[in-house]
């Protein structure tokens, strides 16, 4: 009788449990956008630096980000219900750490970009936000064997499968990366 009693008690609890993870973790993701957004569009964010390509790279890696959420559809701009614009507003690149001789061992590159995301049929913003990040990178060595990590996963070198090429875009990419997380982050967290 009474192991009778604990196996219904395991498979309440058991129940229960499941509700309420399921339960959390739909409210969690669907809970945070505003109920009448049902897409968004991110049209190509404007570069007022002169460093070439980082609109594309930006723009594609936010809508990757937002597809691997796959909690709100991409569409084109005219049938959006909001929109997400931004530009990148400055970029710098220079000495981060040196050596014992005070000599650079790696160099970080910068990003700073503005973002909005745009409730198209209240015309409001639903946030505006300033996003800054960096990568960082050796001009001496190749990013397989720098020493460094490179894109912040906690892997170096020969441990790092994706630590390899021009060590300058390999930075760029960690940057843009970074902002990119950040500002879909704030998109699921807004509301």
């Amino acid at each position: 009788m009474i192991m009778e009693l604990k196996r219904r008690l395991i498979k309440i609890t058991n129940l229960y449990l499941i509700f309420v993870l399921f339960g959390c973790a739909y409210y969690s993701m669907a809970g945070s956008i505003p109920p009448n957004i049902r897409n968004v569009s991110v049209p190509l964010f404007v570069n007022q630096t002169p460093e070439f390509e980082l609109s594309e790279k930006l723009t594609n890696v936010i809508i990757e980000q937002i597809s691997e959420q796959n909690i709100i559809k991409i569409v084109s701009s005219p049938d959006s219900d909001s929109i997400i614009d931004g530009e990148i507003v400055s970029v710098s690149d220079g000495p981060y750490a040196f050596n014992n001789n005070e000599q650079v061992s790696e160099y970080r590159f910068s990003i700073k970009v503005k973002a909005i995301w745009l409730d198209v049929s209240n015309d409001k913003a639903l946030f505006e936000k300033d996003f800054s990040s960096f990568g960082t990178y050796s001009i001496d060595s190749d990013p397989s064997s720098d020493g460094i990590d490179n894109d912040n996963d906690g892997l170096i070198d020969s441990n790092d499968s994706d630590e390899f090429g021009d060590s300058r875009e390999l930075a760029i990419n960690v940057a843009i990366n970074k902002i990119a997380v950040d500002i879909v982050n704030t998109v699921l967290s807004t509301w």
